[in-house]
């Protein structure tokens, strides 16, 4: 393609591009996850008191087996429905490869880009009559679909006045078919030029979003039609706000949901950034999340919605010299709940100063395997990479074998 030809097609793409940008990503049977970047876990769940790496948070009892941080009462009370996983280890302390390898399983290679958890999802969970994406992804960007294409790949949307940009049509329904029918024409034709993969999945996508522009669903994303007590519950930040819609996702079956809340990258002053702060984390995550454990549990739908929150790495035990800890993929915790997954659970010890794991590691291929069995995907699933080669879905960091002592 020369250059005249080159941008000739970027001005006519230019056109569908806005829709491209909410329609750019498409979802466990029912999972909800909520990453971060690098939460203290040992600020959170798995707390050292009396020790030199203990920090200022006292641990409270709750209802399931392991006692939690003082500064997350709600989520106390619903830990008879999630199990905390304290012997996690991912290897790596980078951002970058941290939230690659536990979107996916594998580490980062040059020769391919693996499917992230969500888009595997899609692939088997999404209904064939769903008309909303499979694969969504509040308050971040989601993580690429790899190798399974863009059909699969995070559909990125923020609860609020205006969820879904552009999808609201500026012109008549007869005008609006004229243009759809014109377009799909345009998009045959390069289809049928032989240019590689992406413009077929250009052209599904389209068709996608054409569905999602009439979908009765769409309802579903406009939580101002909650009821006042309901949203109140979740609370008015952002977090909150993508809980509920979560919560609402759900209900109307699409099968992932991540939901993320920044800001864990505590390298100084963790514990005021944590709880004490006008915008601090921990009464956030109580919550928005314990909210949502709550509600899918009164609806019914907690036993078919399996939930976990993680993020890409813990952070360390000792606390340095600017009150903050730094990144630690050595020993953390992960936590989850419903679907297949029992509740009140503990599983795994790190050593009393939290610096190694003193009982029952848990590594990236099991937590896989298990969070694939609770959603109904057989973690003995192999893909094929573009190159032919077969993948586990598990990655091959460790056996993958689940979790058993907290699948029923």
């Amino acid at each position: 393609m020369d250059r005249r030809h080159f941008l000739r097609h970027m001005i006519g793409a230019g056109m569908t591009f806005p829709m491209l940008d909410w329609v750019n990503g498409f979802h466990a049977a029912r999972a909800a996850s909520a990453p971060a970047r690098g939460p203290s876990t040992i600020d959170i769940w798995d707390l050292k008191p009396g020790t030199k790496n203990g920090g200022e948070f006292k641990p409270i009892s709750t209802t399931g087996s392991g006692q939690i941080c003082e500064h997350l009462p709600r989520l106390a009370k619903q830990m008879k429905h999630l199990s905390i996983i304290r012997s996690y280890t991912s290897r790596d302390g980078s951002h970058e490869r941290g939230t690659y390898i536990n979107h996916t399983a594998f580490a980062p290679v040059t020769s391919v880009i693996h499917p992230a958890l969500g888009a595997v999802v899609a692939k088997y969970n999404t209904p064939g009559n769903l008309e909303v994406p499979g694969h969504i992804s509040l308050g971040g960007p989601g993580v690429s679909p790899g190798f399974l294409g863009a059909a699969y790949a995070p559909f990125r949307v923020e609860a609020g006045d205006n969820p879904i940009p552009n999808i609201k049509s500026y012109v008549d329904n007869v005008r609006l078919e004229r243009r759809n029918a014109l377009l799909g024409k345009m998009q045959d034709s390069f289809v049928k030029q032989g240019r590689g993969e992406l413009p077929g999945e250009h052209n599904t996508i389209l068709g996608r979003a054409q569905e999602l522009m009439s979908s009765k669903l769409l309802d579903a994303f406009k939580i101002d039609k909650v009821s006042a007590g309901r949203r109140e519950k979740f609370g008015d930040h952002q977090f909150g706000r993508n809980c509920l819609l979560a919560a609402e996702l759900v209900e109307i079956g699409v099968p992932f949901i991540e939901i993320g809340l920044g800001g864990w990258d505590n390298h100084q002053g963790i514990f005021d950034a944590l709880a004490d702060s006008p915008r601090a984390l921990l009464p956030q995550l109580d919550q928005g999340f314990g909210s949502l454990v709550e509600d899918l549990t009164e609806r019914g739908l907690l036993a078919s919605t399996t939930v976990c929150c993680m993020g890409d790495f813990g952070r360390t035990p000792k606390i340095n010299q600017d009150s903050g800890r730094d990144h630690w993929p050595t020993g953390w915790s992960v936590v989850l709940g419903g679907g297949k997954i029992k509740g009140g659970e503990v599983v795994g010890a790190m050593s009393d100063d939290g610096t190694e794991i003193a009982d029952r590691p848990v590594d990236v291929s099991n937590l896989f395997a298990t969070l694939y069995e609770s959603v109904g995907v057989s973690a003995a699933t192999e893909l094929r990479s573009p190159n032919g080669r077969p993948l586990k879905l598990v990655g091959t960091f460790g056996s993958g074998d689940a979790v058993r002592e907290i699948l029923s």
